[in-house]
């Protein structure tokens, strides 16, 4: 068979430059190549697309917002279940600052105090207490919260409501159950009958207040939460401070060396951990409500929580400080209102940044919030340039000051008497201490307490304290023993608008000896019992009873007029 020869057009070069093949068959082999590489690249983009929308949507990048469930103190366990799953996911918080409160003496020179006859004993002030106190148990509602007015001389109580003044008597009453506990003698049957009665009606406000009535917002793994007043489009963030101070007094008074009764059958550990979670919750709210930072909208209050927890370790004290410290005229607040949707807004309030200012001073010095010491030192800089220096620059008998005075006081108190473990180069707690002290001097001697015709209860909470921080540090003797006298005369006709302290019921002929008994009117001649009144008089006398009479450190357990069952 004959071959055929080739031409040479099908012959290869030597130097590889012929053509070896067809060049259009080439051509087309390239251009598929060219376009498979295409098609799979596509592939691979829409491939890639897919994956990121699939991460994308599993992740809850949008704030979720919902209602918890209503829980009774039954059904606790399913409350605490849920909160536990929640904690799991959140960040553990940083506690960059070794601080410990500072214990003042309760030894007193004896030229700090008024030179004039007592007023005041400390049986006189465990009484008022005790009926105090059974005031308020009394006037719960079986919602949690209380009657927020009551006429002892006719039985009406009032319609009327405000939502920052019952979230103020639930304070109030956590308050009186960290007192009790200071002084709990479990081998005492008194003790244990009394503490169960308190103890039962402080679950249940805190069951109204932070589970029926909030709200919460979750975003990526972080638990918002933010307290809801029935019947209320419109709620001021003082009720947040105030919620907050109710837990952590609860929380200071379960925590270590709690007998074993109270903790079994009262405190059961459960509880403790849900109300634990829900302060995390509610301070997340509260901090991120402040003006230093914007709210436009949910996601930034996460974004502002998220950069404090996870800048506080390596940032420098001064530049957590400065973030919240505004010396002008234009922020270093907390924004006054949010709505049902957790948004804030508003301008200043002296009793709403003083009520937050103590809940987050008290979180971080007494529990594990420590990473919030410097945004609270900027923020009581800055609040009392507004409140007070600026104010009084207009008014030197200034209301923006009133409202201010005790919650400001009591903030300066704790931030005068703490100590750090570590170098004070970034702190002075003198400046707070000087400042309480004025300020105490200005209700005194300016806005004229002694001289005030309605019920001054408030500025006690305040001149206490202050009295206590000058007697201890020796610098003014003369101040120390003016704020006591103050103290023994105003306390002492305070005590005695107290229906059952000996006065004021006299005046009724035919009073039954328990209407009433233990409320605080709001002057000699108001029979109108309101729920703040009693509750800011009742921590007054707590604040007299351990700061200007400590002994004997005891509770009054078997008084007679205490709480019938």
């Amino acid at each position: 068979m004959q071959r055929r020869k080739k031409t040479s057009s099908e012959i290869p070069s030597g130097d590889g430059s012929g053509p070896a093949t067809s060049p259009t068959r080439k051509v087309t082999s390239t251009r598929k190549v060219k376009r498979c590489t295409m098609v799979g690249l596509a592939l691979l983009g829409i491939g890639a697309i897919f994956l990121a929308v699939t991460i994308y949507y599993s992740v809850d990048w949008t704030v979720r917002k919902f209602s918890p469930p209503v829980e009774t103190s039954s059904k606790w366990t399913h409350q605490h279940n849920a909160a536990k799953e929640r904690e799991r996911k959140a960040k553990p918080l940083p506690q960059p600052w070794k601080i410990k409160p500072k214990v003042l003496s309760k030894e007193f020179p004896a030229n700090t105090k008024c030179q004039e006859k007592p007023r005041l004993t400390r049986d006189v002030l465990d009484k008022s207490l005790a009926l105090g106190t059974k005031f308020l148990l009394e006037h719960q509602k079986s919602f949690g919260n209380f009657d927020y007015e009551y006429d002892w001389t006719t039985g009406v109580k009032t319609d009327d409501d405000m939502e920052v003044r019952q979230a103020g008597a639930l304070w109030g009453l956590s308050l009186i159950f960290h007192d009790m506990m200071d002084t709990f003698d479990s081998d005492d049957p008194d003790s244990l009958r009394v503490l169960h009665i308190v103890a039962v009606h402080l679950l249940r406000a805190f069951e109204f207040f932070v589970m029926q009535n909030s709200e919460i917002l979750e975003f990526n793994g972080v638990t918002m939460r933010y307290i809801t007043y029935p019947d209320s489009e419109k709620h001021g963030i003082g009720t947040m401070g105030l919620v907050s101070l109710a837990i952590v007094e609860f929380l200071r008074a379960t925590g270590d060396n709690v007998p074993e009764y109270v903790q079994m059958k009262l405190i059961s550990p459960h509880k403790r951990e849900e109300l634990e979670s829900m302060l995390r919750q509610l301070l997340a709210f509260l901090v991120s409500s402040h003006s230093a930072t914007p709210i436009r909208s949910l996601e930034d209050r996460f974004r502002t929580w998220n950069k404090l927890i996870s800048g506080a370790n390596w940032k420098s004290w001064q530049t957590q400080e400065d973030q919240y410290k505004e010396t002008g005229d234009g922020g270093g607040y907390f924004l006054q209102n949010y709505d049902n949707e957790g948004l804030s807004s508003g301008i200043s309030s002296s009793y709403y940044d003083g009520e937050c200012l103590l809940a987050i001073v008290k979180a971080a010095k007494y529990l594990e919030y420590n990473f919030l010491f410097p945004m609270a030192v900027g923020t009581a800089k800055s609040l009392h340039h507004r409140h007070v220096t600026m104010a009084l620059k207009e008014d030197e008998d200034s209301a923006e000051t009133k409202g201010f005075y005790q919650w400001s006081s009591m903030a300066f108190f704790e931030l005068a008497t703490v100590e750090f473990e570590e170098s004070e180069e970034y702190y002075d707690p003198t400046r707070f201490g000087s400042w309480l002290v004025d300020l105490a001097l200005w209700m005194v001697d300016v806005h004229g307490t002694l001289g005030r015709p309605k019920n001054t209860g408030y500025a006690y909470e305040g001149i206490v304290p202050a009295w206590s921080y000058a007697a201890t540090s020796g610098s003014n003797t003369g101040t120390a023993q003016h704020l006591h006298c103050t103290i023994e005369e105003g306390m002492a006709r305070l005590i005695s608008w107290q229906v059952g302290m000996g006065l004021v019921e006299n005046s009724v002929d035919d009073w039954d000896g328990q209407k009433g008994l233990g409320g605080v009117q709001n002057s000699l001649k108001e029979p109108g019992l309101r729920i703040d009144t009693t509750q800011h008089q009742m921590h007054a006398t707590i604040l007299a009873r351990r700061l200007v009479y400590p002994e004997p450190n005891t509770w009054p357990w078997s008084t007679e007029l205490f709480v019938r069952q």
